[in-house]
């Protein structure tokens, strides 16, 4: 009988293998998730994994997009709030190990992998975006100075590249010390009494 995707079974199988993909590229990186490798993790047959995943290279990616959210997101609340909560929750995902990984994974195959670049668009294509219209939600409310919005993508690289380049490559636990003390002096300059 030929299973379809909403075949319990098909289901369940899928879903213990991502999730043993998810664990072998936590614990070894990219290299580490192969269809034998994860089989044997789940606990299923090697010929069940590659009937979901024909190559290696799906396998991993739909590993990798179990995790992807996008960056920043924000409503109408004060900007300086939302930018504090949006980091802090930032912070800790980074601090997951899985995130290391997963990130690690995503920046660098999206050189060469268009699957891959869209993961990377879905995790920080919009911040900038989304923020230029929380930036100007804060100039009509008079929390920040106009002409702000069109240094959106700047705000976001002062406040997210210091989280990634302290994390990443100091391999430092993220404080919400830290994160509050880069909005603040991302946003300082655009105070209204700046």
């Amino acid at each position: 009988m030929l299973r379809t995707n909403d075949d319990p079974r098909a289901l369940r199988s899928r879903a213990a293998a991502l999730a043993a993909a998810t664990e072998l590229l936590v614990e070894g990186g990219p290299e580490n998730v192969t269809h034998a490798t994860v089989a044997k993790r789940a606990g299923i047959g090697r010929a069940t994994v590659y009937r979901h995943w024909p190559d290696q290279q799906a396998l991993l990616l739909d590993a990798l997009a179990g995790d992807v959210r996008p960056l920043l997101s924000f409503d109408d609340s004060p900007v300086r709030d939302q930018l504090v909560f949006q980091a802090e929750q930032l912070a800790h995902r980074l601090n997951q190990p899985s995130a290391v990984s997963i990130l690690a994974t995503v920046i660098q195959r999206a050189e060469r992998d268009e699957e891959a670049r869209r993961l990377r668009e879905e995790m920080f294509g919009q911040a900038d975006e989304d923020l230029t219209r929380a930036l100007a939600t804060a100039v009509e409310r008079g929390e920040l100075r106009p002409g702000v919005q069109e240094h959106a993508r700047d705000l976001v690289a002062r406040i997210i590249g210091p989280l990634l380049f302290e994390r990443f490559l100091h391999g430092v636990h993220l404080e919400k010390d830290l994160v509050v003390s880069l909005v603040d002096a991302a946003l300082a300059p655009w105070l209204p009494n700046a």
